[in-house]
């Protein structure tokens, strides 16, 4: 048959998804081994998409002679743009539920993620694409649409791992990108936002003439309503929701409900503790303590992935060493297996719920240095990339509908 071309060809997997997503959806309630036995059609038709479209992982991604090591400043295309390579990071995962091999294809996910961050990787955990892919120094930008787009891949990668050491490693990057990229691209109103973001710069100009990116137009550093082009602006909503989306896991099987990220957020489990209803109260990642309030008339596991920061730093005063929790109100063991905390949460009669587990961490500045000299070293808090105060002054350039506007940012 006719091979898919250009964007139906970059972003097929977006659609073998969809269509995964409404094999699921008819299959409701029907006794099978296999999610997909009564419904050879659909089966067959994402199998003929991912045979049409570009092949991610063998032409680009696992092809180290293909994929740029530096910014592309040229022969721009389909496998150079950036929000292209952001879809394709979900390439594999999505793929994984008809591959012969899921671990493989789940696998391949997490090589498009650790290719793109080695090669082009920014401090606040994107990767710089000012529409291409734009290397790794500080003063290139990354597309809004890039930012959201990752998130929602590596949620995919996540919930499609099979090995906790997957799921743990891109559920870090999605966090990485929802505490520090996400908000670095959004006014605080939500009413504006530029278009490219960059890691260190001081001013977010309308008309920048003299500007670094390779192929975006003069507003694309600019705050407001569609710099430069209106995806963004019709795309950036996708971030947050999908990843709230994704904050809690259930596997039924094991009785067990899997905490993505200490964010507050709160479940209603239909088969998994007999119904739970499990609230996480926390300030993080300002804060450094957590409460889950928990009722559940029957015994579940709740599984706790631990951030980044806190399994990166051994020392006897900072990281895993600050970390205390309490389960039922008694002071238990922190014993981290690939990433994860897991903790038997007995049966709770009563209807009002109780604090069934409660954490407690440091979270003290680090300096981290990056893997690329141009990079130099970022300053972190917990999670969190600082950034000094510049004082910035927000002037009026054009005024929308609304609160939408425009908006000159300098500062002294």
């Amino acid at each position: 048959g006719t091979q898919l071309v250009s964007w139906s060809a970059a972003r097929v997997h977006d659609l073998i998804w969809a269509v995964h997503y409404i094999a699921d959806a008819l299959q409701v309630g029907e006794e099978s081994c296999s999610p997909y036995t009564n419904l050879p059609w659909l089966l067959r038709f994402a199998a003929d998409l991912h045979s049409k479209g570009m092949a991610w992982h063998t032409d680009w991604f696992g092809n180290a002679s293909a994929f740029p090591r530096t910014a592309v400043r040229s022969g721009f295309n389909s496998w150079t743009h950036g929000v292209n390579n952001a879809q394709a990071i979900k390439h594999g995962a999505v793929w994984a539920r008809q591959s012969d091999d899921a671990i493989a294809s789940t696998a391949q996910s997490l090589q498009a993620w650790r290719v793109l961050m080695q090669h082009h990787g920014q401090p606040h955990g994107a990767f710089a694409a000012d529409e291409h892919l734009a290397g790794v120094m500080p003063s290139r930008g990354t597309e809004l649409c890039v930012v959201v787009e990752a998130m929602w891949s590596l949620a995919l990668t996540a919930q499609a791992s099979l090995e906790d050491s997957t799921a743990v490693e891109s559920l870090d990057a999605a966090e990485q990108l929802a505490i520090n990229a996400l908000p670095g691209g959004l006014s605080d109103d939500l009413w504006s936002h530029p278009y490219l973001q960059f890691s260190n710069a001081f001013e977010a100009r309308p008309d920048t003439v003299d500007h670094v990116w390779a192929s975006d137009g003069l507003n694309a550093g600019m705050y407001g309503l569609a710099p430069n082009y209106e995806c963004c602006t019709s795309n950036f909503h996708q971030g947050y929701p999908k990843l709230v989306a994704n904050l809690f896991f259930e596997a039924i099987a094991d009785q067990m409900v899997i905490v993505s990220m200490w964010l507050p957020s709160s479940l209603k489990t239909v088969e998994v503790g007999g119904g739970a209803l499990i609230e996480l109260r926390t300030n993080y990642p300002f804060g450094t303590n957590a409460e889950f309030m928990v009722a559940n008339p029957a015994s579940f596991h709740l599984k706790l992935r631990v951030p980044a920061f806190l399994r990166a730093a051994a020392g006897p005063h900072e990281g895993i060493a600050t970390l205390r929790v309490w389960v039922e109100g008694h002071e238990r063991i922190v014993e981290l297996v690939n990433g994860f905390l897991v903790y038997n949460i007995p049966a709770w009669p009563l209807p009002e719920p109780r604090t069934a587990v409660r954490l407690e961490w440091g979270a003290h500045p680090r300096v981290v240095r990056s893997h690329s000299a141009s990079q130099g070293s970022s300053i972190f808090v917990g999670p969190m990339l600082m950034t000094p105060d510049l004082g910035e002054s927000w002037t009026l350039a054009r005024r929308y509908a609304y609160q939408a506007a425009d908006w000159d940012v300098t500062s002294p």
